[in-house]
């Protein structure tokens, strides 16, 4: 069996998963509230194949969801969800993740049944423009997380030249 440098391996995941971008630990007190969070700059238009937070830190009991946003500076686009807000995320464990559907914007994010294990299929979506300026966030749709810690990852393609995405947080 052949053994890979691993270059080769990172490079292979970029050809068949996207591009991985990640945030750093975030507080969801603070990032999980009823006002927007900007994760990622996105530069020109890309197709996001994976977004998802994973729970690092547990978080308690309490009544926030979490939906993902699109915004745009350059052309001027007012905030757009990129799905609805998912159930709950009171007593998610660490290794559970609220994942991104894509397809259809009504379509909620959805909390993983198990910790580790992504358990429905996704769509893609498009967002950006030729030599755009945006950002993709978070938001609570219901109410403010009190504790726990996520951390964001964004798995995309370019689509423009010269498009990518850089961690904000």
């Amino acid at each position: 069996m052949a053994n890979y440098n691993p270059s080769t391996i990172a490079r292979i995941g970029d050809l068949l998963n996207g591009i991985r971008v990640s945030t750093g630990a975030l507080a969801a007190e603070t990032y999980i509230h009823q006002n927007q969070s900007e994760l990622f700059n996105v530069y020109g238009r890309i197709k996001i194949h994976e977004l998802f937070a994973e729970v690092t830190e547990a978080i308690s009991n309490n009544a926030a969801t979490v939906l993902y946003n699109f915004t745009s500076t350059t052309p001027s686009i007012s905030v757009q969800p990129l799905c609805a807000a998912c159930a709950s995320v009171a007593q998610l464990a660490v290794g559970e993740r609220i994942a991104w559907l894509g397809g259809a914007v009504a379509t909620a994010a959805v909390i993983t049944a198990t910790p580790g294990i992504t358990d429905v299929a996704r769509s893609s979506q498009i967002v950006g423009t030729d030599g755009g300026v945006a950002t993709i966030g978070m938001l609570s749709g219901s109410a403010d997380c009190t504790d726990g810690t996520v951390k964001v990852t964004i798995c995309y393609t370019p689509l423009s030249d010269g498009a990518y995405v850089t961690a904000i947080v």
